[in-house]
């Protein structure tokens, strides 16, 4: 599962890149080749005060390779083929029958 934001604090593009820091990197190396899911949290920063955001599940990908971040150390990029967003977010939790 990846996570990201309406507003993300990292240079990602759901449908071709995810960016992240080296603390992740063993995680996201052992997904190469996978397919992932998005998952989109509530907040679309850290100010517990604002809302937004899904908290839905969205879409679906597979990591086909992992090149580090040339202009910031220490963070890398997952590229991203097979793109598929749902056809309707699926909520992390739910209250009563989806369909």
């Amino acid at each position: 599962m990846l996570r990201t934001k309406l507003d993300p604090t990292y240079d990602d593009l759901p449908e071709q890149r995810y960016h992240f820091p080296r603390a992740y990197l063993r995680q996201v190396d052992a997904a190469r080749g996978d397919r992932i899911v998005y998952y989109e949290r509530r907040r679309p920063s850290g100010d517990l005060m604002k809302t937004g955001g899904r908290q839905a599940y969205f879409a679906t990908a597979r990591i086909v390779d992992i090149i580090p971040d040339p202009s910031k150390p220490d963070h890398f990029y997952a590229l991203i083929e097979d793109f598929l967003p749902f056809d309707h977010a699926v909520p992390i939790q739910r209250h009563g029958p989806l369909f």
